[in-house]
């Protein structure tokens, strides 16, 4: 028969384990998950060492390097952060923000030296965005509105 300082020990000693393995479990799911972001610079200087690892690449799609082909939903681009440029080949509908000149994440893997394979694209909006209601228009209507109120 155990004594209760045995049981205590044998008690803290299993919590441990079952905590190690939970903690090493949840630790593990999550570096599978994780995708790291790059820019083109940093992907460039990378090189092999991303070779067809699931990667995220984010800059710029640069002004004319935009060529849909006619009758599908491929495309190809350039992403640039004005340093270098990373070709870009992608299949599926775009987001509506997406166009030249636009801030893009692509999501896929890569070959150093050739084409990104995108799976996702993920259009980044300006940082400039006004609603409607807060345009220089929206702000007079509003203190019109109000001013009339207080009459």
């Amino acid at each position: 028969m155990k004594t209760a300082p045995n049981k205590r020990i044998f008690l803290i000693v299993t919590l441990l384990v079952v905590g190690g393995a939970l903690a090493a479990l949840v630790l593990s799911s999550f570096t599978g998950a994780l995708v790291y972001f790059h820019t083109p610079t940093e992907a460039v200087a990378k090189g092999h060492e991303l070779d067809r690892k699931k990667i995220r690449i984010g800059g710029m799609v640069q002004a004319g390097s935009l060529v849909r082909e006619s009758g599908s939903l491929k495309i190809r681009f350039l992403v640039t952060d004005g340093k270098e440029q990373i070709p870009v080949r992608y299949e599926g509908m775009v987001p509506d923000l997406f166009r030249e000149g636009q801030g893009v994440v692509v999501e896929g893997t890569w070959n150093s030296g050739q084409e990104f394979q995108a799976d996702t694209i993920l259009a980044k909006h300006s940082e400039d965005y006004v609603p409607v209601e807060m345009s220089e228009q929206g702000i007079a209507k509003s203190k019109e509105s109000l001013m009339k109120s207080l009459k």
